[in-house]
């Protein structure tokens, strides 16, 4: 069994939760309130920026192997990927100088926070071991609820999850799990602490979009 497979093993009880989440199912059936996604995509560009950090962390620190990889992430993510995130803006009819306005959600401030620490203070690897799970639980996440697309109206929907059915995304995910199965790092508890961590996070990351969690004060 591969690093990468015993991690997706152990954290297992997390992801089918992540599945069948109700943001998740409601968006893959399209029955998610509008409102709901809106507030998902416009937290997600803090998110967005925050990981091209991470990876160009990564790769200042990195062999050639994995600072070539982490430095074609960081330029994936802020070109191809926030290409594709102003042209969503656009169709949900949000402005994109309203989006950097808004202040992260508490979720999602402690989740950036824990991803820029660990790729700062950790190793390579540790960096690629917790962001992991954010681009491997969506394969999976389209793939478990593939089947609810086929009643799904809602065009909007549609198009953003077929993002994570596409080869495209199945090779970006693959690329990324082949580098850590790769590495010769030993510790496996410490791996897998920061992977549990950092799944429980993307749970959240649902939770605290389904409610459109705010600031209490």
């Amino acid at each position: 069994m591969s690093l990468t497979e015993r991690l997706r093993e152990d954290a297992d009880s997390i992801w089918k939760k992540i599945f069948e989440h109700p943001f998740v199912i409601e968006l893959y059936d399209g029955t998610l309130p509008l409102e709901k996604f809106k507030y998902y995509i416009i937290q997600d560009y803090n998110y967005l920026i925050e990981i091209s950090r991470c990876f160009s962390i990564i790769s200042s620190k990195s062999d050639f192997t994995i600072a070539k990889y982490a430095l074609q992430m960081a330029y994936i993510d802020m070109t191809t990927e926030m290409d594709n995130y102003m042209k969503l803006l656009g169709e949900l009819g949000l402005d994109f100088k309203d989006v950097v306005k808004i202040e992260p959600a508490p979720t999602n401030f402690a989740y950036m926070n824990f991803l820029i620490r660990i790729c700062s203070l950790g190793s390579p690897i540790e960096g690629l071991v917790a962001l992991l799970p954010c681009f491997w639980t969506y394969k999976e996440i389209a793939e478990y609820n593939k089947g609810r697309l086929v009643h799904n109206t809602n065009a909007i929907y549609k198009s953003w999850a077929n993002t994570y059915l596409s080869s495209e995304y199945e090779n970006l995910v693959n690329m990324l799990k082949n580098i850590i199965d790769a590495s010769s790092y030993t510790g496996y508890d410490n791996l897998k602490r920061i992977f549990i961590l950092a799944s429980k996070y993307e749970y959240m990351f649902w939770e605290m979009a389904y409610t459109m969690e705010k600031w209490k004060i």
